[in-house]
């Protein structure tokens, strides 16, 4: 009975060395999470055009408030998408996971998504990001998206989103404060 479990030990082990990257078909390791490679053996990412379109639903965001991303273009089955500020670090969180898709956790708790397995995800699949309570500035969304273990791209990016009503408070407070001295004067004068 131990020659068999070993056999088949050393049959999962050889597979996994050789083609590592067939060894995660539950989401993207941890190692992806800063260049966003899958780490797939002896295969690059295709350097055609991609056929994948990263589309936020709005141009802006507020701090402390969700933003839909939308995966356009084909259908897909892994993925690796982050928010990520100015400095390249990701920043929010995800939530409300579509089918097939997970949380992973490279900085910040929840600040990826990832595929939970290599089942076929639909072009138009929406994400849901949540923005950080302290605006982190302008984000562009980064992915990996995979066809197959062979066909993937990487370094998608959106458009630029800017980073909500950082402006509009900072004139908001300078505007009150003006109210004040102006009353103050008034009262005085």
């Amino acid at each position: 009975m131990c020659r068999v479990w070993l056999s088949v030990f050393l049959v999962y082990f050889t597979a996994c060395s050789l083609q590592l990257g067939a060894c995660f078909p539950g989401g993207a390791p941890t190692d992806a999470c800063q260049n966003l490679t899958p780490g797939h053996v002896n295969i690059t990412a295709n350097s055609s055009a991609t056929p994948f379109t990263l589309m936020p639903v709005s141009t802006t965001y507020q701090p402390g408030g969700t933003l839909v991303v939308r995966v356009m273009g084909a259908d897909f089955r892994g993925i690796l998408l982050q928010a990520r500020n100015s400095t390249n670090e990701a920043v929010g969180f995800w939530s409300d996971f579509p089918d097939f898709t997970r949380s992973l956790t490279c900085n910040n708790s929840a600040d990826s998504v990832t595929h939970q397995n290599t089942s076929v995800k639909v072009a138009g699949t929406n994400f849901t990001w949540n923005a950080p309570r302290e605006s982190p500035g302008d984000v562009v969304f980064w992915a990996t998206i995979a066809q197959s273990r062979e066909q993937y791209w990487a370094n998608i990016t959106s458009d630029t989103v800017s980073g909500g009503n950082r402006v509009i408070l900072q004139f908001g407070v300078f505007s009150l404060l003006n109210i004040i001295l102006l009353t103050n004067w008034m009262i005085e004068g």
